[in-house]
């Protein structure tokens, strides 16, 4: 592939399109809430106080006023007239000449030509990562809850990014608080949780609880947490996708404290949930920036806009129940319910992919792979945490292990 079109998929091109496609459109999912309000407010327009009846919605950093009669032709584009409002201290945006705009499903792109050509960088283990592609694809098209250990450097972040870029619902982050959880729901999408054994103890309970309710297919969250600003009562979560993303266990210090396998207070029940994988591997492409990323970007809209469009498209055929599996099935012992579920899910779109039935044994017997593979990571650690000699603890800590530890105890 020349350096033209490896150029639109490097991470700066993709920005500059995100930010000029969607910086300033509003979905429903921005609302603040969905109960309509009035609400006084100081306008320089008319030099006093009025009140107005609309929603209050967030994007970015910035608040802003959606009337009434707009909250029903959601998504809506900001346009070039708008005007500020003041409550309180804050500032707030009211659109005036709001653009009605939607991205419609329509197979633009054959599936195998958008999985192929998507974020296609020279990597040394080339099948685990074209399985990292339909991992990734399959989280925004239908329900998946996935972890993916990989080595630091096999490109799983720049993926889910350049994913994120494509459709706006794909947002890769690390929550620092509850607000900055909940603010991510996208109701239809993937939300990818990068390294959450980095946060304080209590947005990881939250991690945890949400995890839970929505892994376990609950069609909204209930927000139990509602002196949080800037946060709703209720979140949709029936295509709700999930994914935790961290490095290998070799990368940690001390992986009995530190891995993903043991930062929850209900451990089990999220492995119950979660389907993980291990992939090894690295980039190995050599990125050169010297070109104009700007009109790069323009020059690619398109291309972006049939690729959201072709995602929309097998997003509603998989609701629909529209296509017809060709190949049997192939799913690795062990699998509980759920994770047969998310397994299930991601093979549809191997199905889809593949020529034959050859060829789909084969993306299906690497993605398989990955999943024994990280059993095998994990098992020693399991292992580990279960021989504790007689003589350095109680009773009841020699019979239950460090398991149902809290955390001062594997101090």
């Amino acid at each position: 592939m020349d350096d033209n079109n490896k150029q639109k998929w490097y991470l700066d091109t993709l920005s500059v399109h995100s930010n000029n496609l969607f910086s300033t459109l509003l979905y429903e999912t921005d609302l603040q809430s969905t109960n309509l309000k009035e609400v006084e407010f100081e306008t320089r327009s008319l030099d006093g106080m009025t009140n107005i009846r609309g929603y209050f919605a967030r994007k970015n950093r910035n608040k802003y006023w959606i009337d009434e009669e707009l909250v029903d032709q959601l998504p809506i584009r900001i346009g070039d007239r708008n005007e500020e409002l003041k409550t309180n201290d804050d500032i707030v945006i009211r659109p005036l000449n709001p653009i009605m705009f939607r991205i419609t499903p329509d197979p633009k792109i054959p599936v195998r030509e958008m999985v192929d050509q998507f974020f296609p960088f020279e990597h040394n283990n080339s099948p685990e990562y074209l399985t990292l592609k339909f991992v990734a694809f399959a989280g925004y098209i239908t329900n998946t809850y996935c972890c993916l250990a990989t080595s630091s450097s096999f490109g799983k972040t720049g993926v889910y990014k350049a994913l994120d870029k494509v459709t706006d619902r794909c947002p890769v982050f690390k929550p620092r608080s509850v607000p900055g959880l909940l603010n991510q729901i996208t109701g239809t999408g993937n939300m990818i949780m990068d390294e959450v054994q980095e946060c304080d103890k209590s947005v990881k309970r939250i991690i945890e609880e949400f995890a839970l309710v929505v892994g376990d297919g609950s069609p909204d969250y209930i927000n139990g947490a509602l002196k949080s600003a800037n946060t709703k009562e209720r979140y949709d979560t029936r295509l709700q996708s999930i994914t935790f993303l961290y490095n290998l266990v070799d990368n940690y210090s001390n992986p009995l404290k530190e891995y993903f396998e043991f930062i929850f207070s209900n451990n089990k029940a999220i492995d119950d949930r979660f389907l993980k994988v291990k992939f090894d591997g690295h980039l190995t492409e050599k990125f050169n920036k010297d070109f104009d990323i700007k009109a790069c970007a323009e020059k690619n809209k398109g291309t972006y806009i049939d690729y959201a469009k072709t995602l929309l498209y097998l997003q509603e055929l998989k609701q629909k129940n529209g296509y017809k599996r060709r190949f049997e099935k192939v799913v690795p012992r062990g699998l509980t319910p759920r994770q047969k579920m998310t397994h299930d899910n991601i093979t549809w779109l191997m199905d889809i992919y593949s020529f034959g039935s050859k060829e789909y044994e084969d993306v299906v017997g690497f993605f398989n792979d990955s999943i024994r593979k990280y059993k095998e990571m994990v098992a020693p650690l399991s292992e580990e945490l279960f021989i504790i000699p007689d003589d350095d603890v109680s009773p009841s800590k020699k019979y239950y292990g460090t398991a149902n530890m809290e955390e001062e105890d594997l101090e």
